[in-house]
């Protein structure tokens, strides 16, 4: 089990609720907390391998956006609650959706979906109370979310969603999956069609088996599986897998009526989708009030063990299309839709064991060993504890009945414990006070609920520091996984990240499982890697709280690694999204004397990264825009342009917002604005302010 992100909070509650972080909340608080969803998003979009629950990861989420909120002068660009999905793979070929792929924001109970039934009146000038909306309502199925764009009715061809604007192209994978026509007969102008790849149960119960008794790694989960097989560089292996898929939406369309039939509602969109060959679900049903909607959800969550895939939750729109383009969206959601979520499944079990991993970081990392059960459709046996603290909060003892609880497939939680069912004799658990790999005297700093081993020479840490630099979100070495950082580990021929590039081909071939091919291969990798983008060294190098999206900051804001090497406190503060807790953990980091030995190694092993381009100009420099509302320019296009002449583009109004950039609908953005004495823009105010500054 590898390390939790150094900004993770020392003490995760078993169950993540709104309020719980504290009322006086840090600036460091918030950052702990924004590297936390930061880290898991990465595992659920990126790595296809979540590490929460999905109702656990919302409700971070939930608590991040209401420190956000009540400190709108901490939130810096690269805030994960306004981003959807992952960093698409530098394996497949980039492709911008000619519309973006938004997210869908979520409720809980029948009272939170009272509540944005209420907010979506609002929106529409009606009186919070009206309950006269038709909503259609779908499953959230688990998979992966994917767009077909056609022009003239012929497929041009297929991409994940990857960040929302850009996907990874995948045309000949998507055409493995059956439900997907290649032409549309009398259709002109430009479509997007957007649906869902998965994996049945059915399928995964049978991929598992066969990989187990041939000894191959297991897929985690159907969404696991599904995403892996997309991203499978032969198509014959994604067809393999016997994929499925289900459309529900459009994304750019020329015109409502499509091939001079009138769409004017999502249910009729979805027959219409089903009329031209595209799969559609069948648990899908058009209602009329919040109450018929709410029956709806929970008929469905009293069938889910029926389906044939797994679902997470359902998904309700507004049924009228003219309706839904009124409502618009927010920065990254549909006003006009939500997913109401399933209840997870809590079932009993018995803690076997606790066993202490030690992670890049020397955190140790408590794995709760369970009797095998079955949860929500696979069988579990392990959970996470986070941290002494957690253990002791919960008194778990080994033997102990636990209620444990699993969403999506993941690594479950446990809940509770059955004090009743304890076994005569349970001794409390006593937490190591010593590293279980090396052996040093372990410590815990005040403040600090996570226990760590010292010593930088632990060979558990030095695993994980190596596993780390090499990773798909660092520098990227195809080949040097997991197992093969073992074995070299063990063979004495790496000890930090600097002796990979130091790698023989005869060393590497006289390991065990390997040979000239393989070794000319990972010497290829290590190659080719030398001359990553910058920010990738930034993030493999491991810096406490700087995750990909922070390493992009500072590799933007520097251009150079010597310019952040020089870099002060403050400048680095002055980055947007960094603020004076990470700026500090930053210059701490690169100031060490083992950081600046193996950045003098690497450079001399020929280690060059790529320099990022500094802005084009200055005209606009010191200045802080805000852009909201409807606007007649892509967002990303504006936002681009005042970068380049040396603006800084925010997400919130703050008393230091130089100018609101304001179109129609601007909502409670232009209010905070107007509150705080904020200049506001129109777009023609927005091109004499340009035209005046030489722009």
């Amino acid at each position: 089990m590898t390390d939790a992100a150094p900004g993770t909070p020392p003490s995760a509650p078993p169950t993540p609720r709104l309020g719980t972080r504290p009322a006086g909340a840090t600036q460091a608080d918030y950052l702990a907390l924004r590297s936390e969803v930061e880290r898991h998003a990465r595992a659920y979009h990126e790595l296809d391998n979540p590490e929460l629950p999905d109702d656990v990861y919302d409700r971070l989420v939930r608590e991040l956006r209401e420190l956000e909120e009540a400190h709108p002068e901490w939130v810096g660009e690269s805030t994960p609650t306004q981003t959807v999905g992952g960093t698409p793979s530098a394996a497949f070929r980039p492709v911008d959706h000619p519309t973006p792929m938004t997210s869908l924001d979520n409720v809980f109970d029948d009272g939170e979906l009272r509540e944005w039934q209420e907010k979506l009146a609002r929106a529409l000038g009606l009186p919070p109370e009206y309950d006269g909306f038709t909503y259609t309502g779908e499953l959230k199925i688990d998979g992966l979310s994917v767009n077909l764009y056609y022009v003239g009715g012929v497929l041009q061809w297929a991409a994940t969603r990857g960040n929302g604007r850009v996907g990874e192209l995948v045309t000949e994978q998507v055409l493995t999956v059956p439900g997907i026509p290649r032409e549309l007969p009398g259709l002109t102008g430009e479509l997007e069609v957007r649906g869902e790849v998965y994996l049945s149960r059915a399928d995964f119960a049978a991929y598992n088996a066969r990989a187990e008794e041939l000894g191959l790694p297991l897929l985690k989960n159907p969404r696991n599986g599904a995403a892996g097989a997309l991203r499978q560089k032969d198509p014959e292996v994604t067809r393999s897998r016997r994929l499925k898929a289900v459309f529900y939406s459009l994304g750019k369309r020329d015109a409502l009526t499509l091939k001079g039939s009138p769409v004017r509602t999502q249910a009729e969109l979805l027959a219409w989708l089903a009329a031209q060959g595209f799969a559609t679900s069948r648990h899908t049903e058009t209602v009329t009030g919040i109450a018929a909607a709410a029956d709806y959800h929970r008929r469905m969550t009293q069938d889910r063990s029926g389906f044939e895939f797994d679902a997470d939750g359902t998904v309700l729109k507004l049924d009228s299309l003219a309706t839904q383009e009124e409502a618009g969206f927010t920065s990254r959601a549909p006003r006009w839709a939500i997913a109401y979520k399933f209840p997870v499944e809590e079932v009993e079990t018995t803690l076997e064991d606790i066993v202490i991993n030690v992670g890049r970081t020397g955190k140790l990392a408590p794995l709760a060993h369970l009797a095998p059960r079955l949860i929500e459709g696979s069988t579990v046996s392990r959970a996470t504890l986070h941290n002494e603290d957690y253990i002791r909060d919960l008194d778990l003892r080994i033997g102990d009945t636990v209620v444990v609880r699993k969403s999506g497939g993941v690594i479950p939680q446990i809940l509770r414990v059955v004090v009743d069912k304890r076994p005569e004799g349970a001794q409390p658990y006593v937490f190591p006070t010593h590293c279980p790999e090396c052996g040093h005297e372990a410590v815990r700093a005040e403040g600090d609920a996570n226990t760590y081993c010292p010593n930088p020479a632990c060979p558990a840490q030095q695993y994980e520091r190596l596993r780390h630099f090499v990773s798909r979100g660092a520098m990227d070495v195809r080949g040097l996984g997991e197992k093969l950082v073992e074995q070299l580990l063990g063979a004495g021929l790496v000890r930090d990240a600097a002796d990979f590039y130091h790698l023989t081909a005869e060393g590497l071939a006289a390991l065990e499982r390997s040979g000239e091919k393989k070794a000319a291969n990972v010497l290829g990798q290590l190659e080719a890697s030398k001359t990553r983008p910058l920010w990738r060294l930034i993030h493999a190098l491991g810096i406490p709280h700087v995750g990909e999206r922070g390493a992009q900051a500072l590799a933007r804001a520097f251009g150079t690694l010597d310019a952040l090497l020089a870099a002060t406190p403050e400048s680095i503060e002055a980055v947007p999204g960094m603020g004076g807790v990470l700026a500090g953990s930053v210059t701490a980091a690169l100031a060490d004397e083992t950081m600046q030995d193996l950045l003098r190694r690497l450079r001399g092993a020929g280690v060059a990264p790529v320099e990022e381009s500094a802005p084009r100009g200055d005209a606009l420099a010191g200045l802080t825009f805000v852009l909201t509302g409807s606007l007649s320019r892509p967002r990303e296009a504006i936002k681009a342009e005042l970068e380049a002449a040396g603006a800084r583009v925010s997400g919130s109004v703050t008393g230091k917002t130089s100018y609101l950039v304001a179109g129609e609908d601007a909502g409670s953005k232009l209010a905070r604005a107007q509150e705080l004495g904020v200049a506001v823009l129109d777009e023609a105010g927005l091109a004499a302010l340009l035209e005046e500054r030489g722009v």
